[in-house]
């Protein structure tokens, strides 16, 4: 490390006396980039510029990126509370270097280099010199950056991490990036990064591409709904219209994929297993090439459209079943409610979806969209990014369509309802009675043929709502429990586990600890803890210690609340403690006790004192 420093030391000297600096006494990345920030003509004392767009210019770029801000906002929210509390701060940032989006703790925010990274604010190599998010840009990789190998010395006391976000094209659709004021290298948030990065580019490709048969595939079944899974788009005529970086990685002895047949990649012709996929089966089959894959369809309008079409008569389950199979869902009363949410959708019942944050409002709300089978998009208005003022962007303006007119022939997703101002509850009240609105600007009569579905967290779910709009949206209600009430924790956790190390256990004793928190950020919360634990693991067994310094300590246990057994020592009595608890919480119910903590009911028993 010395070394390191005493090198960069060196070539900064030479950069900022002679403009030019050694070759080799950088990382190749930061080389290149120096090389290309003096070829744009920067001077590496210059001081650092406010280079900002226009509110009508950001207004623009936002629009035009809305998609990538709406998908990765939940990924920035875990990413924040996965690496937050040490001076950092998360950006969203476009192909062109735009910040889009930003989460800071209050100390970054009061730094330098948090006045500088602000939305609007412009970080492309041509003009910034060198930094993680212009190198990411540019060279299309993973880039990170430390303090001095910045190339403006005005950018010396920070230090920043990007992964690039593609659209499955082959196109950069954005950049995030990580920033603090260490100048230690973060290879374990370099990790996380990266993985939010993924995440982002996969919802990108499932979301753009609702109406089109999207593919899981991986040479090993257990990674299938990891990040480490490749996906498949095919357009009608069974082409690739789009494929993630993971997918093109298992198929790179393929001269070509964008434009090429499934049918001359694989062995085995769609037509003959598009049943199969259909009903959720995860096949296994070879490519071209004689590698064999796992592969399966994602649950979307396409994949439903499809199920309904090839089985004309079936059981009453087999819709739930197909569009719930990649959602982890072993809680029996959740499971029931949910049930009916299919046939709801399909036929244009409005859907009120409430829970706590971090339930799975949005992913239920994105799986009754693709139950409607509907040619059109789901279009999300957040309730609370709308002021009065902004009613145009909701009805449109002159020459502008609003985001009713865009909603043409699909959903739209009312995100957070009762925060909504008064005036657009009243115009989408009116516009759910009659179907149709005038443009305010135009006078123009304006029929929208969409379908309705609402997302609240308040704890009175719509009763906030003006009474107009609120008996409009009570169609079809579903209450989604907080975690601390679902049987099916244990599952969950190995799900995330399972997403960073397809071989991942969690022992007994960890789980029970999970079972004792109350996880007040529910399933964000739990994915963002066990994520971190898993990425800390050496050999992908979750113990007990590995949430040590992730969750609070459990309150010390009266020796009356432990079995006989457990008194004494200190891990089995907090593990004893949790297995009350959690019967408790499930009120006495053993089988919802045991599944949620991924134990057998004799287990149970024994801590209970009782027998079976």
């Amino acid at each position: 490390m010395e070394m390191q420093t005493s090198a960069l030391t060196r070539a900064r000297h030479q950069l900022e006396t002679q403009g030019r600096f050694p070759g080799g006494a950088l990382p190749g990345d930061i080389t290149e980039s120096w090389l290309r920030s003096l070829d744009h003509g920067l001077d590496p004392l210059e001081r650092s510029r406010r280079l900002i767009q226009s509110s009508t210019e950001f207004t623009a770029t936002c629009q035009l990126h809305a998609d990538l801000i709406r998908f990765a906002r939940p990924e920035l929210e875990l990413l924040f509370d996965q690496i937050a509390g040490s001076n950092f701060m998360i950006a969203l940032g476009s192909p062109e270097g735009v910040v889009l989006d930003t989460m800071h703790d209050p100390q970054f925010a009061e730094t330098e280099a948090g006045a500088q990274v602000i939305p609007g604010s412009v970080w492309s190599e041509d003009l910034r010199g060198t930094n993680a998010m212009g190198v990411c840009i540019a060279t299309g990789r993973p880039a990170q950056v430390y303090g001095g190998e910045h190339f403006l010395r005005a950018h010396g006391d920070v230090s920043c991490i990007s992964a690039p976000i593609f659209d499955g094209a082959g196109q950069l659709a954005g950049v995030l990036d990580a920033s603090s004021m260490s100048a230690v290298r973060q290879q374990h948030t370099a990790a996380l990064v990266q993985m939010s990065a993924s995440s982002i580019e996969n919802s990108l490709i499932r979301v753009r591409h609702d109406r089109s048969i999207v593919l899981q595939f991986h040479p090993r079944p257990e990674y299938l709904g990891t990040l480490s899974m490749g996906m498949l788009v095919l357009g009608e005529d069974l082409t690739v219209t789009a494929i993630n970086r993971k997918g093109e990685m298992f198929l790179t002895g393929f001269p070509r994929l964008m434009g090429e047949s499934f049918d001359r990649i694989f062995e085995q012709p769609f037509a003959a297993i598009q049943r199969r996929l259909a009903e959720g089966e995860t096949l296994r089959i070879r490519d071209r090439i004689g590698s064999a894959v796992s592969l399966r369809a994602v649950a979307n309008r396409a994949s439903f459209a499809l199920a309904r079409r090839l089985r004309p008569v079936a059981d009453e389950a087999a819709p739930a079943k197909n569009l719930f199979r990649d959602v982890v869902v072993e809680d029996p009363a959740l499971w029931q409610r949910l049930q009916a949410l299919p046939d709801a959708a399909r036929r244009g019942v409005v859907i009120a979806i409430s829970g706590e944050t971090g339930t799975g409002k949005a992913l239920i709300a994105r799986l009754a969209h693709a139950a409607m089978a509907r040619p059109g998009p789901l279009v999300v208005l957040d309730g609370r990014m709308l002021a009065e003022a902004d009613l145009p962007q909701l009805l449109g303006a002159e020459g502008q369509p609003g985001l009713l007119q865009q909603t043409e022939g699909g959903t739209l997703l009312l995100d957070e309802v009762t925060a909504l101002p008064q005036m657009a509850q009243a115009a989408l009240a009116g516009v759910l009675d009659s179907g149709e609105y005038r443009q305010p600007a135009t006078g123009a009569l304006i029929r929208c043929d969409l379908r309705v579905v609402s997302v609240t967290s308040e704890a009175g779910g719509l009763a906030g709502l003006l009474p107009a709009l609120r008996y409009r949206l009570e169609g079809f209600r579903l209450e989604l429990p907080p975690l601390r009430k679902r049987a099916d924790l244990a599952a969950l956790a190995l799900r995330f586990a399972r997403s960073v190390r397809a071989e991942a256990r969690i022992s007994e004793t960890a789980l029970a600890r999970l079972a004792a928190h109350d996880w007040p950020g529910n399933l964000h919360e739990l994915r963002a803890t066990v994520i971190q634990a898993m990425l800390g693991s050496t050999d992908g067994v979750l113990e007990v210690t590995d949430f040590d310094a992730l969750l609070p300590q459990p309150a010390a246990v009266p020796v009356a609340d432990c079995c006989s057994q457990c008194t004494g020592v200190p891990w089995k009595e907090s593990q004893c403690q949790a297995i009350r608890t959690a019967v408790q919480r499930h009120e006495g119910n053993v089988s919802l006790a045991a599944r949620a903590l991924g134990m057998s009911r004799t287990t149970i028993y024994k801590h209970l004192g009782d027998e079976p």
